[in-house]
C-alpha cells in the first residue's frame, strides 16, 4: 500500500456515517444491489494501482487542519524551484519533475487547508502524470501501426496507390511509412502537451508556493493579510484571485459543508483559469498539421525510391511525379491515415488519470466505486453556496448528474470544463488523490534544475 503524502487516512467506514455536522444527503431511496460486475466503461487501465490496500471511503467527516501545521522546509517547491523546474530543457524529465512537484505542493497545501478536501495541485498532480505517457509517446508507433492495418477505408486508397507504383516499377507503399508519418505527426501534437504541461506549472505552481509561504503556521483567519496577499495578484488574472481567496477562508471553516464548497468553487476557478490558458496549447495538439506530415513523409519516400531506380526506368516514376500523379493518388490514402490517426491520438492521449485508471474523457464520467446512486460525497451533494452555485450553473450542462459529461471535442473549452468540474466535485473526497504518484516525496531545490531564474 502506498504512504500517504501528510496526515492519517480516515479508516473506511459505512457510506452514511453519523457526522457532528450532517452532510446534505437528501437522496431518501435506498441504493441498488451491488452490479455482479463493475462498468469500466469510462476507464482504462493506465494505473491498475496494483499493491495499493482497501479503499476508503470517500464520505468520511471533514477534520480540520491542525492550527499552526507548517510543511518541512524542502519537502515542496518554492516560486524560485517552480521556475527553474520550469525552465528544464528536457521534455519528459520535465514533466516528472513537473508532476512530483504538484504532489508536494498538494501535499503542503493539506497541511494548511486539511487534505479531507483535494486542492487543484492534486488532480493537477494526475493530469500531469497523464501528459507524460503523451510527452513521451509510450505505446503509440504500435498502436497507431496496428489501427492501421485494420482500418478498412484505408485499403481502397492504399491499392491505388500500390497500382501506381507498380506502374512505375516501384514496390507497394508498406504501412510502415504510412506509421512512420503518423509518428512524426505525432511528435508536434507531444511537443504541444509538453509546452502547455510546462506553462500552467511555471504560472500556477507558483501561485501555490506563494500561497504556502504566505500563510505556513497562521492559526487564525488574518483579513488584512488575505488582502494584502490577494493584491499580489495581476489584475487580468481575476479568476486566481478568487480561488486562492476562498482556499485562504477554507483555511479556518469550521462547518464541513461550507468549507467542501469552498474548495470545490477555489479548484473550479482553477481549472477554469487553467483551461482558458491552455486553449491555445489544446488546439495545437488537436489540428496539429497531421495531412500536411503525412504526405511530405509518403511521397519522400516514393520520391526516394524512384530516384534510386537505375536509368531510364527512373523516367516514368519521375514524369508521374511531375504530373501530378503520385499526388492525386495520395490524397485518399492520406485522408484515410489522418482519421485514423486523429482517432487513435484522441483514444490514446485524451485522457485524464487518477490514482487506479485513467478516464477516458469522451465518455460520461463514472461515479466512483461505491457512490453510485448518490454520485457526489456528502458534503457536496447539495450545494448552497450561491456563488458556487451561479458557477456550476454556468459551467455544468447537466446539474447534479453525470448524464452527457462526455467532452466528444475536447477543443471546446465548455465541453471540457463540463468534464472537469464533474471530475472534481465527484473526486474531491477520495484520499488516494493524494498518494505520491512515484511513490515518493520530492526534496527541494532539485540537483538538476537550473538555478538563477
Amino acid at each position: 500500500m502506498k504512504t500517504p503524502v501528510s496526515g492519517s487516512r480516515p479508516q473506511t467506514r459505512p457510506v452514511e456515517t453519523p457526522e457532528p455536522v450532517r452532510p446534505r444527503n437528501e437522496l431518501k431511496t435506498p441504493p441498488p444491489p451491488p452490479p455482479a460486475r463493475a462498468d469500466t466503461s469510462g476507464v482504462s487501465g493506465f494505473d491498475t494501482g496494483k499493491g495499493r490496500g482497501p479503499g476508503v471511503a470517500l464520505n468520511a467527516p471533514v477534520k480540520a487542519p491542525a492550527p499552526g501545521n507548517v510543511p518541512t522546509p524542502g519537502s515542496f517547491p518554492t516560486v524560485a524551484d517552480v521556475k527553474s523546474i520550469s525552465a528544464m530543457q528536457d521534455p519528459v524529465a520535465r514533466n516528472h519533475a513537473i508532476t512530483q512537484g504538484y504532489s508536494d505542493l498538494s501535499a503542503a497545501m493539506g497541511k494548511l487547508v486539511g487534505d479531507d478536501n483535494a486542492n487543484w495541485a492534486t488532480f493537477g498532480t494526475w493530469a500531469s502524470k497523464q501528459a507524460g505517457v503523451s510527452i513521451r509517446g509510450e505505446d503509440m508507433p504500435k498502436f497507431l501501426t496496428d489501427a492501421l492495418k485494420g482500418a478498412d477505408n484505408l485499403l481502397g486508397p492504399l491499392a491505388k496507390v500500390d497500382d501506381v507504383l507498380r506502374k512505375v516499377g516501384l514496390p507497394a507503399l508498406p504501412i510502415g511509412d504510412i506509421g512512420a508519418a503518423g509518428n512524426e505527426a505525432l511528435q508536434g501534437v507531444s511537443k504541444a502537451i509538453a509546452d502547455g504541461n510546462q506553462f500552467v506549472f511555471n504560472e500556477i505552481g507558483q501561485e501555490f508556493a506563494r500561497f504556502i509561504d504566505t500563510f505556513q503556521g497562521d492559526t487564525k483567519y488574518d483579513a488584512a493579510k488575505v488582502q494584502k496577499y490577494l493584491d499580489g495578484f495581476p489584475q487580468d488574472k481575476p479568476l486566481l484571485k478568487e480561488a486562492f481567496g476562498h482556499y485562504a477562508q477554507a483555511m479556518f471553516e469550521k462547518d464541513p459543508n461550507k468549507k467542501a464548497e469552498l474548495m470545490l468553487m477555489a479548484n473550479d476557478k482553477v481549472g477554469l483559469h487553467e483551461q482558458t490558458q491552455l486553449q491555445p496549447f489544446v488546439e495545437k495538439a488537436l489540428n496539429a498539421p497531421v495531412k500536411e506530415t503525412m504526405r511530405k513523409v509518403l511521397k519522400e519516400s516514393i520520391e526516394a525510391s524512384i530516384n534510386a531506380l537505375p536509368f531510364p526506368a527512373n523516367l516514368a516514376g519521375q514524369a508521374a511525379l511531375k504530373t501530378g500523379l503520385v499526388d492525386a493518388a495520395l490524397n485518399p490514402v492520406v485522408d484515410a491515415a489522418a482519421g485514423v490517426f486523429r482517432r487513435v491520438a484522441t483514444e490514446h492521449m485524451m485522457k485524464l488519470a487518477v490514482p487506479g485508471g485513467a478516464l477516458k474523457i469522451g465518455n460520461d464520467l463514472p461515479p466512483p466505486a461505491g457512490m453510485e446512486s448518490t454520485l457526489f460525497p456528502p458534503h457536496l451533494r447539495s450545494i448552497q453556496n450561491p456563488e458556487l452555485k451561479a458557477l456550476l450553473g454556468k459551467l455544468d450542462h447537466s446539474a447534479d448528474s453525470l448524464k452527457g459529461t462526455g467532452a466528444k471535442d475536447w477543443s471546446r473549452l465548455d465541453q471540457r470544463m463540463d468534464y472537469i468540474i464533474d471530475l472534481f466535485r465527484t473526486r474531491q473526497s477520495d484520499p488516494h488523490l493524494f498518494d505520491p504518484p512515484y511513490g515518493r516525496t520530492g526534496t527541494y531545490p532539485l540537483p538538476n534544475a537550473p538555478r538563477g531564474n
